[in-house]
C-alpha cells in the first residue's frame, strides 16, 4: 500500500480530530485499517528499525489512534489495532467538478426547489475537493450514523428483503428509482434521472452518503457487520448507481 509522503490524514477519536502527516505513522495506520497486526508484522511491512517503530507506536497510542493488547496465543507478543476512525485526507485541489456544479445551482435556483437542494448538496461534496480535502470517508460515516438510527423503522429480517425495502424508501424520498435487486453478488441498482442529467463524470463513484445510509440500515437492523461499496455510478459514466453488499 503506497501512500504519498505529502499527505495529511484525519482520524477521529473520542477526544476529537487528530491529524497525521508522518509517512511512517501513516503506513502503520493504513496497515491497521485493514486488520490488527503484531509488532513484528508492522516492522516487516514498514521496513524500519524496531526501535523506530516502537517510538511511533507509543506516539500513536498516546494520541488514542491505536490500541495495544496481548496476543491471546502468546502473551509475550503485542497486537495492535486501530481505535480511531479514518475521516479523510488532504489532496491536490480539483476545481473542475465544483465549478460545474455551481453552474447547476445557478440554473436550478429559481425553477426547481428539489433540484436546487440536490445541487447544493453535491456542490458541498465537491467543494471540499476543490479546496483540497477528500471528505468521502466522513460523509460515508455520517451516512452510516443516519442509517443506523433509521434502521428501527424498517421491518424486513433478511438482507434481500431489507434491501428491497431500503430501495423503496430511497425511491419514496425522491432519491432515484429502484430498478434491480441482484443476489449474486448481492447488489442494489438505483436509477436517478436528476443525477443522470446534472452530475459530472469524474471517473469514480460519488454517492458516499447513500452508501453509508444503506450500510447503516443493514448493520443496525440485522445486527451484523456489512460493507456497502458503490461499484458503478453516474460519476463513472454509468446510467445508474449500483451498490454491492458484502458481509464483513
Amino acid at each position: 500500500m503506497e501512500r504519498p509522503e505529502n499527505k495529511t490524514e484525519f482520524f477521529y477519536t473520542e477526544s476529537g480530530l487528530v491529524t497525521v502527516d508522518s509517512p511512517v505513522k501513516l503506513q502503520i495506520l493504513n496497515l491497521l485499517r485493514e486488520d490488527s497486526r503484531s509488532f513484528d508484522e508492522i516492522v516487516k511491512y514498514t521496513a524500519k528499525a524496531k526501535s523506530t517503530i516502537s517510538v511511533h507506536l507509543n506516539n500513536l497510542k498516546a494520541s488514542e489512534l491505536l490500541a495495544e493488547m496481548a496476543d491471546p496465543a502468546d502473551h509475550r507478543r503485542k497486537i495492535y489495532s486501530l481505535s480511531s476512525h479514518y475521516m479523510g485526507c488532504s489532496q491536490k485541489p480539483v476545481h473542475e467538478h465544483y465549478n460545474s456544479l455551481l453552474g447547476k445551482v445557478a440554473e436550478n435556483g429559481k425553477n426547481d426547489r428539489f433540484s436546487f437542494m440536490e445541487s447544493v448538496y453535491h456542490a458541498l461534496r465537491f467543494g471540499f475537493e476543490a479546496y483540497g480535502i477528500d471528505n468521502v470517508p466522513i460523509v460515508k460515516k455520517i451516512g452510516c450514523d443516519i442509517g443506523f438510527h433509521l434502521s428501527s423503522a424498517f421491518e424486513s429480517g433478511t438482507p434481500e428483503e431489507l434491501l428491497e425495502e431500503v430501495g423503496n424508501f430511497l425511491e419514496s424520498g425522491g432519491n432515484g428509482r429502484l430498478s434491480m435487486l441482484k443476489t449474486e453478488p448481492l447488489s442494489l441498482l438505483i436509477e436517478d434521472p436528476f443525477k443522470a442529467e446534472s452530475m459530472p463524470v469524474i471517473g469514480k463513484p460519488f454517492c458516499a452518503l447513500s452508501e453509508g445510509i444503506i450500510e447503516g440500515i443493514l448493520c443496525g437492523k440485522l445486527g451484523r457487520e456489512f460493507r456497502v461499496q458503490e461499484k458503478e455510478c453516474y460519476g463513472t459514466g454509468h446510467g445508474h448507481c449500483m451498490f454491492e453488499i458484502l458481509v464483513a
